[in-house]
Formats: C-alpha cells, structure tokens, sequence
C-alpha cells in the first residue's frame, strides 16, 4: 500500500474487526515481550442466571480486574467482596503478584479502596467524570 491519500473506513459497531486486528497486536505484543494473557471469568449462577461475575486477565506477573459487577439485589451482601477476592486468588495460583484495574466516578472506588486498591492515575473527563486507574499488591 503507497502513502498516498489514504480513506480510513469507520466501522461501527466493530466487534469483528477489532477482533481481526487486535489478535495480530496480541501476536506482536507476544513476541516482543513473552507476553502470554491467560483469561477467565469468575461468576456466581442462580441456576442457570449470571447473577455475579468478573473478568481477569493476568499477564507479565500482574493481574487486570475488568468488569467486576454484582446483581442490584445481591449488593451491600459482600458477594462483591467474595467475587473479587475470587478473582485475586485465581490470578495467584496463575503468577501475579500485583493487580491493577480501573473503575469510574460513579462506580465503585471507595469498594476497591476498601480491599486495599490505591490510585495511581485519574484521567478527567471534559463533562465532569473521571476514571481512576488502581494497583495493589496480591
């Protein structure tokens, strides 16, 4: 392909084509580095309903929480609490020795503060909401 004028083509919604083209990153981010991503959920089932679950994806020693979420009636019950810790353990058995998320203003800081998460970063977004980017040590 010459650099020339090029048209860049918006794809929306782009489920696929992100998948095409972030699997190839994946490649070339394990190449360079020996970054293996190993995944998995964590989820609490009231039969066959997901009423609790998150993501993690441990790499390069270090776990990323994404997606932590407790049905509303189960909240304030410490399911939460028991599902992250789920998370943290598992990610343990697979390595990590640290962990990191993120989480947004009207999320859940002071819940991952209260497990021992601190800030490292907070990016201010122009309409008056914030994302705080969170560490510890497993």
């Amino acid at each position: 392909m010459e650099n020339r004028s090029l048209e860049f083509e918006c794809v929306a919604p782009d489920d696929d084509v992100y998948a095409d083209y972030a699997s190839r990153f994946d490649r070339y981010n394990q190449d360079a580095s020996g970054w293996q991503v190993q995944t998995f959920s964590m989820v609490l089932r009231d039969k066959e309903r997901i009423v609790a679950g998150g993501r993690g994806l441990v790499y390069l020693g270090a776990l990323e929480v994404r997606g932590l979420w407790v049905d509303h009636d189960l909240r304030g019950k410490g399911v939460g609490s028991d599902l992250l810790k789920a998370i943290e353990d598992e990610a343990r058995e697979r390595g990590a020795t640290k962990a990191m998320l993120f989480t947004l203003a009207w999320q859940a800081e002071s819940f991952y503060r209260s497990h021992g998460y601190e800030e490292f970063s907070r990016f201010n977004f122009p309409r008056g909401h914030y994302r705080v980017d969170m560490q510890k040590t497993l």
